[in-house]
């Protein structure tokens, strides 16, 4: 995937990744951040000039399938979010550690920075249960997302539904060129989200 500078998302985060029957899941690793709004715009540049080219080398070794960089349009405190998207989780886990080492080391002034201006952040590991198509890059220029906490005894059956129900209109809504992607992901670790 080419990096995507910024897109304007309503809720955070919808990627594609493999089709409805999946032979590999995509695993995405998801730093949700709460910013200085005042200052979002120098957040964006870091990550362009920053952690985008990191994330990239990383897409071009084949180590990782893509990343986003994504704004905030209205919704709950989160005002970036910042992916990277893969097959792997040992190999998630191991580039996870290769750049923050990266950032921390070689960029650390960027890495402070951008630690003033969204001091706070939440970290999600999520799996695709059911997505469209299998381009990262199918993303559109907003994307919306919605976020469920739910019991966790009756999660399965959520998936079933979204699977037997949901999924198929919203492939139909993308086939009449409605829509780009779709995806229903869910919580590996995290938050309260599911």
């Amino acid at each position: 995937m080419k990096s995507i500078g910024v897109a304007v998302a309503a809720g955070m985060l919808l990627l594609a990744s493999s089709a409805v029957a999946q032979d590999t899941d995509q695993i995405v690793f998801g730093l949700y951040y709460r910013c200085n709004q005042g200052q979002e715009t120098r957040a964006d540049e870091i990550v362009q000039e920053v952690l985008g080219p990191i994330a990239q080398k990383h897409v071009d070794a084949g180590r990782l399938t893509g990343w986003l960089w994504l704004a905030h349009s209205q919704g709950g405190s989160w005002r970036r979010a910042f992916a990277t998207v893969g097959t792997d989780l040992a190999e998630m886990m191991d580039v996870r550690a290769q750049f923050v080492a990266e950032i921390t080391s070689e960029h650390a002034d960027a890495a402070a920075e951008l630690g003033s201006i969204c001091p706070s952040h939440d970290d999600y590991i999520w799996t695709s249960v059911a997505t469209s198509s299998p381009d990262p890059d199918a993303i559109g220029g907003a994307t919306l997302s919605t976020y469920h906490a739910c019991d966790r005894s009756r999660e399965g059956r959520a998936n079933e539904i979204f699977r037997e129900v949901l999924a198929p209109l919203y492939q139909k809504h993308m086939d009449m060129g409605h829509l780009s992607s779709w995806g229903f992901y869910a919580h590996r670790s995290g938050g309260r989200f599911r």
